[in-house]
């Protein structure tokens, strides 16, 4: 018999509090845990350079097949964290509001969040840089919108696909290359 999602919750709780003593090797407080968990889980895996793998020789092309893959690895990662039988609907929207939870709750710990954010604007400006240096792209692109769209592509695809059936990375990429296609020298 299947148990409740409240008898899975209470049972992982039990479990932690039978380890305190392991528990509180790691972390001093119950809020320290909860800022280490969300460093771990949001922080760590929303970095661009944990999430994917370029080079200074990467296209834009590339750069953008290999964001979106590891836009799906690092939903995979957290799908088998949370569980298969958690929706992956459920799932994204449960991962964007703890986001929210972060910002309104635990500014300094958001401020980490913002950086690894500023970072990723950073890489993709860097990318573009090349992309137009090698002609690849038009030269009269605005670098940093064109980053801030991406990047905005990313979390707007996010939001939306939150509310159906969770991101759909695939779609993401399509729609990344789509937005390539246009700014690409033929």
């Amino acid at each position: 018999m299947r148990k409740s999602h409240k008898e899975e919750l209470f049972s992982a709780a039990f479990r932690l509090f039978i380890l305190r003593g392991a528990i509180f090797h790691y972390v001093d407080t119950k809020q320290d845990l909860f800022r280490q968990v969300v460093e771990m889980f949001v922080i760590d895996k929303q970095s661009i350079d944990m999430k994917i793998r370029y080079g200074k020789d990467t296209s834009l092309r590339d750069f953008i097949g290999a964001y979106a893959q590891g836009v799906k690895r690092t939903m995979k990662e957290v799908r088998q964290i949370i569980g298969e039988d958690v929706s992956m609907a459920a799932g994204s929207r449960a991962y964007l509001n703890i986001i929210q939870q972060v910002a309104t709750l635990v500014p300094d710990l958001f401020k980490l969040y913002q950086q690894c954010m500023d970072r990723e604007q950073q890489v993709w400006q860097q990318v573009i840089t090349r992309a137009i240096e090698r002609k690849e792209i038009q030269p009269e692109i605005d670098v940093e919108l064109l980053a801030q769209t991406f990047i905005a592509l990313f979390y707007g695809r996010a939001y939306r696909d939150s509310l159906s059936n969770g991101l759909d990375a695939d779609l993401l990429k399509r729609q990344m290359l789509q937005l390539y296609e246009v700014i690409a020298i033929k």
